[in-house]
């Protein structure tokens, strides 16, 4: 008997060394695996926002809290920190920082949700600090904020009263809105003096963009959207005047003073909820039954800007529309109301361009002037082109009225539609130039036959004038003498002509050719009719002293000038004499052909 009780002492004694072992093993060993068990659990912390602040959760109000930082520390004193995301959650799976079991978790406001405060513990919320076990399965904890202080009885205690901040099931309601005004300096900001817009269609949309509510803006240029539950939303502005359009969006920084809308009318997404930006309590000047409003939600109008455009261009060949490679004009342009009253000028620039912006809608008309010396304005509308043919009436230099509102004829959309000059242009008031040179002269009767115009030598009516190039016998232009015998041939390019007098009345023959010293009153036409060539130019932009005398047989007399050679002298195009020699001669006169043929060839100035 005594050796079995000796037996099971050793027994025993061996049992506890063994269990000494491996203790002593497990010490050993368990440093050597700082991570948490693979049978520990994930953690999951959740913040939400008691929106209703009645200090319980509930999933169809309470929203998601972001930002909260959260530090989980394990046994040891290890500690891992995070921040919940925009779901509200900061999720802990087994991680080498932490030795896995029991954790000690706090969750803290930070300064830039000063705001918030915590809710107190309930069956729902759990307190900001709490000890969570994931030893062998997965945990969640959710913790609760508020904006404002909390009472510290638990949520059954809150009285349960309802008010003009709760539907009947005691959750909190939003509402959102403010003003619709005309931003008549386009500036995209509410500036004082400027006036409300009223009957501006306003639509509520939800997340998806479904029409959740509608009213329009009231003579205030208020609108406002109660009673409405948490959540997110757009608003659409439409049934903006025709003569109007949306302000620029998002200019300046101040919230509430700008204009929300983008070109389409939808403002960016917001969120209605306690906490959210832009969200606030409700006082008695806000006039709903909300007990949060959002009250920066805008839309400024502005009204339209129009432009007027066009180039002014030399007509070379004066067909009336503008060929790419004919160079710039120069003018000055009013324009006009529809009563004539300058409105503002302008000059052309290098390139023969002008553009009037920044233009209320209305009726115009320009007015082209201060035309270079010798060029006039080119016919009017030819072609199918409005953007290439000439505007203004040769006449009188004036275009036809034109409207500027959106829809008129030719007006295009400006490439940026929030510039600030103009939302809309018309491109197409041109204005082509010609040249402007002219000739003129007398037919006369030289009673005494000594080739000068006296004071009582008459003038001869119905005598056939015609205007021929340097060389060509095919007349350019032609006309007979008035009843005082003078002729004239107008808006002429600049080259060499010559012209030619025929009909010549029964029993006349023409007078002695260049006599005297004066051209003014001499003859210039030969025995053929025919005159020498002169020029047109800048130098020589009207001649008015191409004349022709007939005498009787009886009394001609050959009376030669000072200065009379058998070889007349043919001004240059610039009006200075041209070198006697025969080969220049031929290409200036050849050069006058091709100037003055008509039928689209090219003229130069």
């Amino acid at each position: 008997m005594l050796r079995r009780h000796r037996i099971q002492q050793h027994f025993q004694h061996s049992v506890a060394a063994l269990a000494g072992l491996i203790t002593l093993v497990g010490i050993v060993v368990l440093p050597v695996s700082a991570s948490a068990e693979p049978t520990d659990g994930t953690l999951t912390v959740i913040v939400n926002r008691d929106v209703d602040r009645n200090g319980s959760y509930s999933s169809d109000i309470d929203l998601p809290q972001p930002g909260i930082e959260i530090a989980a520390t394990d046994a040891t004193s290890n500690t891992v920190t995070g921040v919940t995301g925009r779901d509200g959650r900061f999720v802990l799976r087994a991680t080498p920082e932490l030795k896995g079991g029991r954790y000690f978790v706090v969750a803290k406001i930070p300064a830039s949700l000063a705001g918030l405060a915590a809710v107190p513990e309930s069956s729902t919320f759990q307190p900001l600090s709490t000890t969570v076990d994931v030893t062998s399965e997965d945990q969640t904890v959710r913790m609760g904020v508020a904006v404002g202080p909390m009472s510290t009885e638990p949520s059954q205690s809150q009285p349960t009263t309802m008010s003009r901040s709760s539907d009947r099931a005691g959750l909190a309601r939003f509402a959102v809105g403010d003003l619709v005004w005309r931003d008549d300096n386009r500036s995209g900001v509410q500036d004082p003096g400027e006036s409300p817009a009223s009957d501006i269609s306003v639509q509520l949309l939800n997340v998806d963009g479904g029409v959740v509510a509608s009213t329009v803006s009231g003579p205030s240029g208020r609108y406002v959207f109660d009673n409405l539950p948490a959540g997110t939303y757009s608003i659409r502005f439409a049934g903006v005047p025709e003569d109007f359009r949306l302000a620029p969006t998002g200019v300046g920084d101040q919230r509430g003073t700008d204009s929300d809308a983008d070109y389409s009318g939808v403002t960016p997404p917001f969120t209605l909820g306690v906490g959210e930006p832009n969200v606030r309590p409700t006082t008695a000047a806000d006039g709903v039954a909300a007990a949060y409003i959002n009250p920066t939600i805008d839309a400024g109008i502005t009204p339209l800007r129009y432009a007027v455009s066009g180039r002014v261009w030399l007509d070379l060949n004066s067909d009336g529309i503008q060929q790419p490679d004919e160079p710039a004009g120069s003018a000055t342009i009013s324009l006009l109301s529809v009563a004539g009253n300058v409105v503002a000028t302008i000059t052309t620039d290098a390139t023969g361009r002008y553009q009037f912006s920044n233009l209320r809608g209305g009726r115009y008309r320009l007015q082209f002037g201060g035309l270079p010396a010798h060029r006039i304005f080119t016919g009017r509308a030819a072609g199918t082109d409005p953007a290439l043919d000439s505007g203004p009436d040769p006449a009188t230099g004036r275009t036809p009225v034109f409207t500027l509102v959106r829809g008129a004829p030719n007006l295009v959309p400006v490439a940026d539609g929030d510039a600030g000059s103009a939302d809309f242009e018309n491109p197409t008031l041109s204005a082509g130039l010609v040249c402007a040179y002219s000739v003129a002269g007398m037919v006369w009767l030289d009673q005494n036959g000594d080739g000068i115009l006296g004071p009582g030598d008459p003038g001869v009516a119905g005598v056939t004038v015609e205007l021929l190039g340097s060389r060509s016998q095919v007349p350019l232009a032609a006309t007979v003498t008035s009843e005082t015998g003078h002729y004239t041939f107008d808006h002429l390019p600049a080259g060499n002509y010559r012209i030619r007098f025929s009909k010549v009345p029964d029993g006349l023959m023409f007078t002695s050719r260049a006599a005297g010293n004066n051209p003014a009153v001499d003859s210039d036409a030969d025995q053929a009719g025919t005159t020498a060539v002169f020029a047109l130019g800048n130098a020589n932009p009207a001649d008015s002293t191409i004349d022709a005398g007939f005498t009787t047989p009886a009394n001609y007399r050959e009376v030669p000038g000072p200065d009379k050679t058998p070889v007349e002298a043919a001004l240059s195009s610039t009006g200075g004499v041209a070198p006697q020699i025969p080969i220049v001669g031929v290409v200036l006169a050849l050069a006058g052909v091709s100037c003055l043929l008509v039928a689209r060839r090219r003229r130069t100035c």
